[in-house]
């Protein structure tokens, strides 16, 4: 007997009978009473493991089926559908894996740009360290820029005229949050 199980419901329900009105269930004289109120039991048992099942559904690790599709839209939206024949703890594995690529911070805009030699300079205009005032400690005058306070999610970024303009913006869509936005500014000049 477990805990929400057939048994266990109709001893609980049983329990709360007057004793006094009906014999123990030892006896096991009443099987009319012990019929109808193990039909009583069956729904609040169906109903014990229908909230231990949704229970499972709201953890990852516990979740199971399509809930572990559904969290991984809810989580990446389509980016991170499930492969075919995926079992769902190497799927769950991958959700988890994709929790802690860095996204959305300038050390991950500076890893794209690391790795992709098109492109040339990352500029946010409300970071003090790209705009604290125009010429600051700058003499070349080629990375002068204004900043603004009113541009909160936005990223300026200059690459070269030889870049792909498809490849460069899949890289920065991987890495963006939705709500910010990535400007690509082609630089005519090389």
């Amino acid at each position: 007997m477990a805990t929400g199980d057939n048994e266990d419901i109709f001893k609980r329900i049983r329990s709360t009978l007057p004793q006094s009105w009906f014999p123990s269930s030892s006896e096991n004289a009443t099987p009319v009473l012990d019929g109808i109120l193990t039909g009583l039991a069956w729904p609040w048992a169906m109903l014990y493991s229908l909230l231990e099942y949704t229970n499972n559904q709201t953890r990852l690790d516990t979740s199971s089926g399509n809930f572990i599709d559904l969290a991984a839209s809810d989580y990446f939206g389509s980016t991170l559908p499930r492969l075919t024949n995926e079992s769902d703890s190497s799927y769950i594995n991958r959700i988890k894996q994709e929790f802690f690529v860095k996204r959305n911070t300038r050390e991950a805009f500076e890893a794209v740009k690391a790795a992709d030699s098109t492109i040339e300079k990352i500029t946010e205009p409300w970071s003090a360290v790209d705009c604290a005032c125009y010429g600051r400690d700058q003499y070349d005058g080629a990375s002068l820029c204004y900043g603004s306070r009113t541009a909160p999610g936005t990223v300026f970024v200059e690459i070269s005229k030889d870049a792909s303009l498809s490849v460069v913006s899949h890289e920065l869509t991987d890495i963006k949050s939705e709500g910010t936005d990535v400007v690509l500014v082609v630089n005519n000049s090389n």
